[in-house]
């Protein structure tokens, strides 16, 4: 769910054109006894927290509810998911069922590692999906698998911090979200931050990108077009980090604080972050989460403007697996069966607890009628507006040079526009 730090990608591709190379199967199969019972791995990056604790008990339901179709989880961290999947289908030790970032889709799709959804399946998901988790998780007219997380950005603050600086509503422009990273600030008598105005980076994956390319949606800005094409080097573009560019001067965001380990003690006033993060500051804060958090729109640079981005994950079949038919009617399973209560998806309940939006269309239009958190409303309708994250071949290669840019603009003081310009000669559409 979290988006973690680079993957040392060069090497994860080179990996996965050997695994398409490869013969052989995964690592999951019978009990090894020729028997009939078979044994299905799933592998994914649900470590800990609710996102762990969630897929653990569908998965025990399901074992104990087919004894001769046992699924097995294997958990790593994001940041060695990628790695992990393709030095592990390299070696003939593929997982059965994978979760993957959907901005890898296109790669795991030229490499020949995710196996084609059934036609009956796919069918069923594009009715009874959401657009924009469809979105997310289909590269060209390729569908991947199971949509599962899908995550908007969202403005969270503190509330208050900001009514102690004096801002009484959150911000709706960007000069009203600058002067409110202004008057949080906090440091000490040697200039060290105590409590970091805005935040415009996450504890994840090329951790500098999302929040950017929330802003640049708020502009009217793209990232890459359909051809792969920079779309980021113009006048938006350069806007939006010339606007980070300027509370980076400030001192009003600091790159080197983490928003995610800072924000639940009171080190960070206002952070871009994606809606996962509610379930995550639920568990941290306890009573505190109510009285200090809030969510808003990320603000644009004029009243009335907003942007986001969305991104997803899907759950899809290792093509080498050797129980195909049983690792889609775990998925099958795992996507229909219905919450104790009857009205939602297990697996949309599962994930609206974390503050993901359910990608099942039935789902998300039941939790959006009864939003208990009013934090939620923002990140779901921020679904309707965000910017999709693209995911054909080489999007993984611009979003690293785009983040190498970023970071040399709030990091190193590099001008801005020339940040972009150098991004954009780094992009090769593959």
């Amino acid at each position: 769910m979290r988006i973690s730090r680079g993957l040392r990608l060069a090497v994860a591709l080179g990996l996965l054109a050997t695994a398409a190379a490869c013969g052989g199967g995964g690592d999951a199969g019978s009990d090894g006894s020729g028997g009939d019972k078979v044994e299905l791995t799933l592998l994914s990056h649900y470590s800990d927290g609710p996102s762990k604790e969630g897929l653990d008990t569908m998965i025990q339901q399901w074992n104990k509810e087919n004894p001769k179709v046992q699924v097995k989880a294997q958990v790593v961290k994001f940041d060695d998911l990628l790695t992990t999947m393709t030095v592990r289908q390299t070696g003939g030790r593929g997982a059965d069922i994978v979760s993957a970032y959907g901005l890898w889709g296109g790669q795991l799709m030229k490499a020949n590692v995710v196996a084609k959804v059934p036609d009956d399946i796919a069918t069923k998901i594009k009715a009874e999906y959401s657009p924009a988790a469809l979105g997310a998780v289909t590269t060209g007219d390729t569908l991947l698998g199971y949509p599962t997380e899908l995550n908007t950005y969202v403005l969270f603050y503190n509330k208050k911090i900001l009514a102690a600086a004096g801002v009484e509503k959150p911000p709706t422009t960007w000069a009203e979200l600058a002067d409110a990273a202004r008057k949080t600030v906090k440091r000490d008598a040697k200039g060290n931050i105590q409590v970091e105005g805005l935040s415009l980076i996450q504890d994840g994956d090329n951790k500098s990108v999302h929040p950017f390319l929330s802003l640049l949606d708020a502009a009217g800005g793209k990232f890459l077009g359909p051809d792969g094409t920079a779309q980021f080097d113009n006048a938006e573009g350069k806007a939006a980090l010339k606007f980070e560019a300027d509370l980076a001067a400030a001192k009003a965001t600091n790159p080197s604080i983490m928003p995610t380990k800072q924000f639940r003690s009171g080190g960070v006033a206002m952070a871009i972050q994606a809606g996962w993060w509610i379930g995550s500051l639920k568990t941290q804060m306890k009573d505190n989460y109510s009285s200090d958090v809030g969510v808003t729109a990320i603000p644009g640079p004029t009243a009335g403007s907003k942007g986001s981005l969305a991104y997803g994950f899907f759950m899809g079949v290792n093509q080498r697996s050797k129980h195909a038919d049983e690792a889609w009617k775990f998925l099958t399973w795992m996507n229909e069966h219905k919450a104790a209560d009857g009205t939602v998806t297990e697996t949309g309940k599962w994930l609206a607890d974390q503050g993901l939006i359910p990608p099942r269309t039935a789902d998300q239009a039941t939790y959006k009628k009864t939003l208990s958190d009013p934090n939620l409303a923002p990140i779901y309708d921020a679904a309707t507006y965000a910017m999709a994250e693209p995911n054909q071949p080489g999007a993984y290669e611009a979003k690293t040079a785009l983040h190498n840019a970023i970071m040399g603009v709030l990091a190193d003081g590099k001008n801005p526009d020339d940040a972009l310009a150098q991004a954009a000669k780094a992009v090769k559409p593959q």
